[in-house]
């Protein structure tokens, strides 16, 4: 069985989007109480989902959702739901029979953001060149630095999900931001959604 760390859980359940505070309480036996402030554009029911899943697939601990309690808070920052960032082009390209460029349209609002990047075709580098390319076309819209890490496929109340880590890094300082996906139809697809959603939570 995992070994319990509460100060992990809680840096996980705090980059969970809506989070705003997360109090656990527990030993190294287990957990006893998960107290988190979110705010109200979620269903509490879908962010005990969220902290579910993201726990599961980064320590393998599979919470009782009879421990979490959610407290919701008016949001402040309302911009993001009537702008929102989205994927409106992914498209892969077989260039040869070795590499695939991976090209990328990020709509938000009026605006569109471009981004494409070029790799090996490899099963376990294409969510890379995938990843990259979303990271390339958001890379107009700030000044930090932003690597894709790593991805995990988990299955989860019947559903397949993609999380992927991105690293952020600013002013010599480093963050480590998970991004989830549901696999609806294209894994592609997915892919380019979750690391858009790990980079909403910047």
């Amino acid at each position: 069985m995992p070994v319990v760390d509460a100060v992990k859980i809680e840096e996980l359940i705090s980059k969970v989007p809506g989070v705003k505070a997360v109090k656990v309480v527990g030993d190294g036996a287990g957990l006893h109480e998960i107290h988190v402030i979110t705010t109200s554009d979620k269903s509490p029911k879908q962010l005990v989902r969220d902290i579910e899943t993201v726990v599961l697939a980064s320590t393998g601990i599979r919470l009782d959702r009879k421990i979490i309690s959610i407290a919701q808070v008016e949001s402040d920052v309302k911009t993001q739901r009537v702008l929102p960032y989205q994927i409106s082009n992914l498209k892969v390209e077989h260039i040869d029979e070795r590499n695939i460029r991976v090209t990328v349209t990020i709509e938000h609002g009026e605006e569109e953001f471009y981004g494409e990047f070029v790799g090996p075709k490899t099963s376990r580098n294409i969510p890379r060149i995938i990843g990259n390319a979303v990271l390339n076309a958001l890379s107009e819209i700030h000044d930090f630095a932003l690597s894709f890490d790593d991805i995990a496929e988990v299955y989860f109340v019947g559903k397949k999900y993609v999380l992927v880590h991105i690293t952020k890094q600013y002013n010599n300082v480093e963050e480590s931001i998970i991004g989830t996906a549901v696999i609806e139809g294209s894994y592609e697809k997915a892919v380019a959604e979750a690391v858009l959603d790990a980079f909403r939570r910047i």
